[in-house]
């Protein structure tokens, strides 16, 4: 303490005992106001970067979908869809979720080839339905899918 006493204490006084003395009130309210305003500006250009960067997550996923889901067709992998259900390489995955499970737990493979999202797409965003493949193929052997985001998605 008497270190900080004597860095502080005004050195043309030597004799002297000087008070350390505070803020005043009117100083404390401006550094106040002006941490305030940082604080509100700040907070609403951090909002919309978070907003930004789900969006962007969102369509990096889809297109990520997208790439997989083709290269899996390309690679021969059977995918057929009955009542809304996708069965692929003859196991039943149930609903578009239930594909999009498949493709990230990695458990489609056909001659050596293991088809998997990386980075997987959250369980959260995946029970949200947040992916959908639009349009939703017709029942019968599946040629193309393209997956969407649902309107107004956000990453949960």
């Amino acid at each position: 303490m008497n270190l900080i006493r004597r860095l502080i204490r005004n050195r043309s006084y030597r004799g002297r005992d000087h008070k350390i003395r505070g803020l005043s009130t009117a100083e404390l309210v401006g550094i106040i106001i002006i941490v305030g305003i940082l604080g509100a500006v700040g907070g609403t250009y951090i909002g919309s970067l978070v907003n930004s960067a789900e969006s962007n997550s969102i369509a990096q996923n889809c297109n990520s979908l997208n790439t997989v889901c083709a290269s899996m067709l390309s690679g021969g992998v059977p995918i057929t869809v009955t009542g809304g259900d996708f069965t692929v390489n003859g196991t039943d995955v149930g609903t578009a979720d239930g594909l999009i499970n498949a493709i990230n737990a990695g458990s489609i493979t056909l001659n050596g080839v293991t088809y998997q999202m990386t980075p997987q797409i959250s369980a959260k965003a995946i029970t949200a339905g947040t992916y959908v493949p639009t349009p939703v193929p017709a029942a019968g052997p599946v040629t193309a899918i393209t997956w969407a985001p649902i309107a107004n998605a956000t990453v949960p």
